[in-house]
C-alpha cells in the first residue's frame, strides 16, 4: 500500500445506530463498547507479535488495569496495526483518525509498530465550529469540536506534495504588485529594515555600495553575490535594490485544519461517523501520486475510496459490515465511470463450520467486541444472503431479516422474502413446528398488509428435524417471473441450517436480488454533481 488512512472505532463507548437510503429503511449499527473477553485474551497471548508492540500492550494494561476496556480496545488496534504495518510499502503513509477517547494510546501503539522517529504531525481538524458540545448540567469543561489525525510514514524516505495541497493566495496581485516577463516577482529588498540593530557581520561593501540603513544586509555577503550572480536582484540606485523571487505554490496548511467541515448538503449521506471528502483529498493529494494504491481498512460508506477514485489514485476498502461493503459499492458505482469496484464480500466459502459454530454459540460478556452470538450470526446469515437485517433484536416478530428479490413482472412488484434465524445451542434442541408456525404467519401477515412476500425462508444452526422440512415442502411452490427474463419456481418456505451451507455446499433457492432496495434512494443523493 502506497498510502493508509483509517477511522477506526474511538473506544467512545457509544452505540451508533443510523437510519438512511429509502424512507430510512436501512439502519447502521456501529457498537464501539469494548471488554476484556476470551477472544482479546487468546489474541494478547497468541495473536501479537513478540517486541516493541507487546512490550507496549503490557505497559497499557500496567497503567489502564488489568483486563480494562482501554487495554482490550488497545489489543484489538494493535493487532490491527501491525498488520496494516506490514502492507505498507517503505515509502509509504498512514494517517490514523482518533479523538479524545484514546488519543494518548495510539499514539503510544504507533510509535511502537511505525517507531517514533516515523512521526510526521499530530494534525488537529476542527470537525465543529464554535464551542462544540458541553454537559447539559453546565460548562464544566470546554467544548469538544476537534479530531486528530496522526501522520506517521514507514521510513524517512516518504512521497509528500505540500504544493498538491496548497490554497491559492487570496489576492495574487496585492500580495505581488510587481513582475516581469520570466514570471519574477519583486517583493522585498534585501536590506535589513531600520530598527533591528546593527549586525557586524551583515555590514559589507557589495559593488561599492555600503547598506543604507547600520542594521546591514539581510544576508551574508556570498548569498548576496549569489542571488545577483542568478538574476534575483535588480539594481535600481545604489540605495534602492529589488529582490525578485518567484510565488510559492499558495498557503501551505499547517498542522491545524479548520476550513474542512463535516459533511452537508448533498454530500450528507446519513451514515454513522461519515467524513468530508475534502478531508480525505486533502491526505491523498498530500501523501501518495495519480496510480498508488490507498486502503481503508475501516471504510464505512466509502469516503476515502471515493476520493481516491476522483483524485486518479486506485483504492481498496474494507469493512466488516455489509450494509456499509453495499453503500460504498453504490456510491462508487454512481459515479457511472471507470472506477467502478469489484466487490469481494463475505461468502459461505470464507467461514469454516467450526469458526461460525463457536462464535455463534459465544455470549457477550465472552466476545471481543460484546455482541451475543446469535446477534452476530443473525448479521453475518443476512449479508451472505445479501438480505437486510432487522434492526430489532427482540420483539421483531420472528423476523431477523429480509430478502428483497428483484421485480415480479406478474405482480409488477418487488419481492420481500421474511427470514427467521435461529442459532439454538445444540442438535438436539433445534428450531420445531412453533418456529415455523410462526414464520408462515409472519409470511402471511406481510401479504395480507399488500406486500409481495410470496416466500420465506429459516436458518438454524444445526440442521432441523426433518418434521420442520416436511412442513415446508407442504407449503408447496410459487412461480415467480422476474425483471431479467426468468420464470422460476421457488418453495414457498424453506428450512436450512448453518451447518448444511458450510459443510454441504447446500444453498437456499432466492430469486435474483433487487440491489436498490439495499440503500433506496441514497444513490440519488449520491451522485456526484
Amino acid at each position: 500500500m502506497d498510502l493508509i488512512y483509517l477511522d477506526p472505532p474511538f473506544n467512545s463507548n457509544q452505540f451508533y445506530v443510523a437510519a438512511f437510503g429509502d424512507k430510512g429503511m436501512v439502519r447502521a449499527q456501529l457498537r464501539d463498547i469494548w471488554r476484556w473477553t476470551t477472544e482479546t485474551e487468546t489474541t494478547y497471548q497468541y495473536r501479537i507479535p513478540h517486541g516493541r508492540l507487546l512490550d507496549c500492550l503490557r505497559g497499557i494494561i500496567l497503567q489502564t488495569g488489568e483486563q480494562s476496556k482501554m487495554a482490550a480496545y488497545c489489543v484489538y488496534m494493535g493487532r490491527r496495526l501491525a498488520e496494516m504495518r506490514r502492507v505498507l510499502k517503505p515509502t509509504g503513509s498512514i494517517y490514523l483518525h482518533c479523538d479524545p477517547h484514546a488519543n494518548a494510546y495510539l499514539r503510544i501503539l504507533m510509535d511502537a509498530v511505525f517507531g517514533e522517529s516515523n512521526f510526521r504531525n499530530e494534525i488537529v481538524w476542527e470537525r465543529i465550529k464554535g464551542a462544540g458540545k458541553t454537559s447539559q448540567y453546565g460548562y464544566r469543561s470546554f467544548g469538544r469540536s476537534s479530531d486528530s489525525l496522526l501522520f506517521y510514514t514507514a521510513s524517512d524516505k516518504y512521497h509528500f506534495d505540500v504544493e498538491a495541497v496548497a490554497s491559492p493566495y487570496p489576492d495574487a496581485e496585492k500580495d505581488f504588485p510587481y513582475s516581469d516577463s520570466k514570471g519574477m516577482y519583486k517583493r522585498r529588498s534585501p536590506f535589513r529594515p531600520p530598527g533591528l540593530g546593527p549586525r557586524p557581520n551583515l555590514c559589507y561593501e557589495y559593488k561599492g555600495i555600503y547598506p543604507p540603513h547600520p542594521s546591514g544586509w539581510t544576508v551574508k555577503e556570498s548569498r548576496l553575490r549569489e542571488l545577483d550572480e542568478q538574476g534575483e536582484l535588480e539594481w535600481v540606485s545604489p540605495d534602492r535594490v529589488w529582490r525578485k523571487q518567484r510565488p510559492g505554490p499558495g498557503i501551505i496548511p499547517n498542522n491545524i485544519w479548520t476550513d474542512i467541515v463535516l459533511p452537508t448538503g448533498a454530500e450528507k449521506i446519513g451514515y454513522p461517523t461519515q467524513k468530508p471528502r475534502a478531508l480525505l483529498e486533502r491526505i491523498i493529494k498530500a501523501s501518495s501520486n495519480p496510480g498508488d494504491l490507498v486502503l481503508d481498512p475501516f471504510c464505512g460508506c466509502g469516503t476515502a475510496a471515493d476520493a481516491a477514485a476522483s483524485l486518479g489514485r486506485k483504492y481498496l476498502g474494507v469493512d466488516i459490515s455489509g450494509i456499509a461493503v453495499r453503500v460504498m459499492q453504490q456510491r462508487l458505482e454512481s459515479r457511472g465511470d471507470a472506477t467502478a469496484p469489484a466487490v469481494y464480500g463475505l461468502e459461505w466459502d470464507d467461514f469454516e463450520w467450526e469458526r461460525f459454530e463457536e462464535r455463534a454459540l459465544l455470549g457477550r460478556d465472552q466476545a471481543e467486541d460484546g455482541v451475543d452470538g446469535w446477534a452476530w450470526a443473525e448479521d453475518k446469515i443476512a449479508a451472505l444472503l445479501n438480505a437486510v437485517p432487522n434492526q430489532r433484536k427482540q420483539g421483531d416478530g420472528g423476523v431477523d431479516a429480509r430478502y428483497f428479490g428483484a421485480l415480479d413482472l406478474d405482480r409488477n412488484e418487488g419481492i420481500i422474502v421474511p427470514i427467521q434465524v435461529k442459532m439454538y445451542a445444540s442438535a438436539q434442541r433445534s428450531v420445531g413446528r412453533p418456529d415455523a408456525d410462526r414464520l408462515l404467519g409472519v409470511q402471511t401477515d406481510l401479504q395480507r398488509r399488500g406486500l409481495h412476500a410470496p416466500m420465506s425462508l429459516m436458518v438454524s444452526l444445526y440442521p432441523p428435524p426433518e418434521s420442520v422440512r416436511v412442513f415446508a415442502a407442504r407449503q408447496g411452490r410459487v412461480t415467480l417471473h422476474t425483471r431479467d427474463g426468468g420464470r422460476q419456481e421457488y418453495p414457498v418456505m424453506q428450512a436450512l441450517s448453518v451447518q448444511e451451507m458450510l459443510q454441504r455446499d447446500t444453498r437456499p433457492a432466492l430469486p435474483p436480488v433487487d440491489p436498490r432496495a439495499l440503500v433506496g434512494d441514497t444513490q440519488d443523493r449520491m451522485v456526484l454533481g
